[in-house]
């Protein structure tokens, strides 16, 4: 029972923290109705926050909406003795935070506050390199970049984006077909070695899923897919990111698709994404015509010009068997799709949307829905310094021997 008085403070500090994630300044009154905890206790964690400077106040106007069904009210000013309280928001003036994303092709750095990004914009990039010496060299170099625009040398906290099949808690990368060589690297030491501080790894697709359920919380439960350099997926149920028993999971593109013989980076043969990858599809498409240009550009423009013809409709087919076996066994009937197939014209989308209605078992029944969404991969690398590091399940993480609510801003 020792630890019940922390663990009541953290689940005070969780709840107001959760209510201001939802992007609309809220005043303490606000927060007092939302959360169901009293005004004392409301002022008591908003100061917490306050000098932790994970909040901020503003000075624009608050709406309140409860949760229950009541409708939008303007929060009205309130006769009190002193200068009275102004709303309050997640911080979005200081850059507290490092989000890091390695591609295939690219790694990526933004700065962002514990708001988050207001769009999605990498402003330093650099060419990841086959080994992880030349990955911390460029790092460095990067680094330098980053606090030179940004002014942030000391960040909270470094999330990393990694592709591949990535153990999260223990920090490593256990497969990874596009990049081996992080297989063997200790990513957080490398970057450790570049910023003093803790350095999380996050799967690529659950960041984009975390970025997705942050940007429109009344998507509570979905499968989101994304076609890039490979393909892959990731589950959200009431709100949050589903984690299995392994640290396995959204493996979609190495899903095995009959009469395919490409062979496929992670060592098997015949693997979804070696048709249905940003690469795979253009594969097919200088197969199917070997005189046009073999780019992404060239691809949308024959799309647009003559439909979705034989060889990408087989394409679109197989992609919507895999995600409707996944949906089969999940029990889901929305998927948010990124990254390459939403760049080509609607028509493709339209095309897997119709195919996956005829393959999922819930389309017999009721709706399942299939749509486009942007990539909010920065968003959902703070949603995880937040979940992982600001705000563990286990109380506010140690940092050197204090917490962060013992920061003064």
């Amino acid at each position: 029972m020792s630890g019940l008085p922390s663990t009541l403070r953290w689940l005070n500090e969780r709840l107001v923290f959760e209510r201001l994630l939802r992007g609309e300044p809220a005043s303490r009154a606000d927060l007092a109705k939302a959360t169901g905890l009293s005004a004392p206790t409301v002022g008591k964690v908003a100061d917490r926050l306050l000098a932790a400077g994970l909040i901020e106040e503003t000075e624009t106007p608050t709406a309140r909406a409860h949760d229950l069904g009541v409708e939008i009210v303007r929060a009205a000013a309130s006769p009190s003795p002193g200068r009275p309280s102004r709303p309050l928001r997640l911080d979005r003036t200081r850059l507290r935070l490092l989000a890091l994303q390695i591609g295939v092709r690219h790694t990526r750095l933004a700065a962002l506050p514990i708001a988050g990004p207001a769009d999605e914009r990498w402003p330093v990039q650099f060419a990841t390199p086959s080994t992880a010496a030349t990955f911390a060299r460029r790092l460095r170099r990067a680094a330098e970049r980053v606090g030179a625009l940004a002014g942030i040398d000391q960040p909270w906290a470094v999330m990393v984006s990694v592709p591949g099949v990535v153990d999260e808690e223990a920090g490593r990368v256990l497969l990874s077909p596009n990049l081996h060589w992080t297989e063997k690297a200790d990513l957080p030491k490398l970057v450790r070695g570049v910023w003093d501080a803790p350095v999380c790894l996050v799967q690529e697709i659950r960041a984009l899923a975390l970025g997705q359920a942050v940007a429109e919380p009344e998507g509570r439960d979905f499968l989101l897919v994304d076609f890039g350099e490979g393909v892959g997926g990731a589950v959200v149920r009431d709100g949050r990111l589903h984690a299995g028993a392994l640290p396995l999971s959204g493996e979609l593109g190495h899903t095995p698709i009959l009469g395919n013989d490409r062979a496929c980076g992670c060592g098997a043969v015949g693997c979804a994404e070696t048709l249905l990858s940003r690469s795979g599809i253009l594969q097919t498409f200088a197969r199917a015509h070997p005189r046009s240009p073999r780019t992404w550009t060239a691809l949308a423009r024959h799309v647009e010009a003559n439909g979705i013809e034989p060889w990408l409709a087989e394409t679109l087919d197989a992609a919507a068997v895999v995600i409707a076996g996944a949906i089969n066994v999940l029990g889901l009937r929305e998927v948010v799709v990124t990254g390459a197939l939403t760049e080509l014209p609607p028509a493709a989308m339209n095309r897997l949307a119709s195919s996956l209605e005829r393959s999922a078992m819930w389309a017999r029944f009721g709706l399942v829905i299939c749509r486009p969404a942007p990539r909010r991969r920065a968003a959902g690398l703070v949603a995880a310094a937040i979940d992982r590091v600001l705000m563990p399940a286990q109380g506010w993480q140690q940092e050197r021997g204090r917490t962060l609510t013992g920061r003064t801003g």
